[in-house]
């Protein structure tokens, strides 16, 4: 068997910019960063769609001035609404509005178009064995 021109870390390090790429391209078409389109993800998962400013922080592992400027972006888009706490004042509850849920929604559908045209060379079980492999290589580097 000839010995590949590339390693592993090569095809990988391709295909991330391959679909960074499309998804910026798609991103930039809804008027979103992928930061952006993180909180509406994160907020589209939570209960109620709602998450405090501190949590989205923790979620995000930044600082509380990067989250904020974030969500004040989001807001003046109307993808999400801040309101405080009824129970305590100083906390800021963050929601996902139905544009912002409308967004996310099709956001969602390019990624699945994406992973689709990624893999539509491979059969269900290849797939499968991608996956698995996928998780093992990421469980070794994390």
């Amino acid at each position: 068997m000839d010995k590949p021109i590339a390693g592993y870390g090569w095809f990988i390090k391709r295909i991330d910019n391959a679909l960074e790429k499309e998804a910026n391209g798609n991103l930039q078409a809804l008027n979103l960063t992928m930061q952006q389109n993180r909180a509406l993800i994160l907020l589209a998962h939570a209960d109620e769609h709602t998450l405090t400013l501190k949590e989205l922080e923790e979620r995000f592992g930044a600082a509380q001035s990067t989250v904020a400027g974030l969500i004040s972006r989001l807001e003046k888009k109307g993808l999400v609404e801040g309101t405080t706490d009824p129970a305590d004042r100083r906390v800021k509850r963050v929601r996902l509005t139905d544009e912002g849920m409308k967004l996310h929604l099709t956001s969602r559908q390019n990624i699945i178009a994406s992973e689709e045209r990624l893999t539509s060379l491979l059969s269900e079980d290849e797939k499968q064995m991608l996956l698995v492999c996928l998780r093992k290589v990421y469980e070794a580097v994390k």
